[in-house]
């Protein structure tokens, strides 16, 4: 069993971030550490907003207490996610070099929540933190299509020009390990999730659905965080990562959210690998 570190939002009402998070860690037999960047009653997607980031103040002394309380030694997975606040990037891009320090072998798998179809989620400074501060420390990086855009300053239209835009990013930041990015788009009107790395190319292909839901890139990098901290191999835990994050999607018949308690038995099915 190895702790995970989930860094990412927290909803009353539904599963994202946070509370895919720790459902998703356990039923994986792992302990979650969650922290929560923003407070809100449900994800924008219902229309309401109501919450917001935690205070400065707060979220710095909940990250400090971490290595005081002797964490770093004994954390071995970090996952980000939505960030609240640009001050938040500069905090974690601290903790996660002094953790690196002590763990130079666990795995930061940064979730780049940015946006999707076009439309971006933050503000245009939190974009540039992200990429700046976030993404050179990462060794993983799950963006979607659109967001795989926004890191590598490419566009990404199709497959070729996403596994191009996933090459410059690995030659850019020497610490990344893998790029998975989901939801590519490809001519037959299929969807495509990706894993690119210096030795490696695995395709996944689903088809494509009417509308997104809310959760799903946040339920495949839990998936992926928690086999990378069982010993799996990279590609074999973004083919679990994919393979069981698209059962459960094809499961919800909410367009708003996953129903994620509903199908925790999808995380037991080994996919082929």
């Amino acid at each position: 069993m190895e702790q995970i570190l989930s860094i990412q939002s927290t909803v009353t009402i539904g599963f994202v971030g946070n509370n895919v998070a720790g459902p998703v860690i356990t039923h994986l037999g792992h302990q979650p550490l969650l922290v929560n960047t923003v407070a809100l009653a449900a994800h924008p997607g219902y229309g309401l907003f109501a919450g917001g980031p935690m205070p400065d103040a707060t979220f710095n002394a909940i990250l400090g207490a971490l290595p005081a309380l002797g964490r770093l030694n004994t954390i071995g997975t970090v996952i980000t996610g939505y960030l609240g606040a640009l001050k938040q990037a500069s905090a974690i891009s601290k903790l996660i070099k002094a953790w690196q320090l002590e763990r130079s072998e666990g795995s930061y798998v940064l979730d780049p929540v940015l946006g999707d179809d076009g439309r971006i989620y933050v503000n245009d400074k939190l974009v540039t933190a992200m990429r700046d501060k976030l993404l050179p420390l990462a060794n993983f990086v799950t963006p979607n299509q659109f967001e795989l855009e926004l890191l590598s300053g490419q566009t990404v239209r199709d497959i070729p020009s996403a596994d191009n835009a996933a090459q410059h990013l690995l030659e850019q930041y020497h610490h990344l390990k893998g790029v998975l990015v989901t939801g590519v788009t490809h001519i037959d009107n299929s969807i495509h999730d990706r894993f690119i790395s210096q030795t490696d190319l695995v395709d996944m292909a689903y088809k494509k659905r009417t509308s997104g839901i809310a959760g799903g890139g946040d339920l495949l990098t839990t998936i992926f965080a928690s086999w990378l901290a069982s010993g799996h191999s990279f590609k074999n835990s973004f083919r679990a990562a994919s393979a069981q994050a698209h059962a459960i999607i094809d499961r919800s018949n909410n367009h708003l959210e996953i129903n994620l308690l509903e199908n925790m038995d999808q995380l037991k099915t080994i996919p082929r690998l």
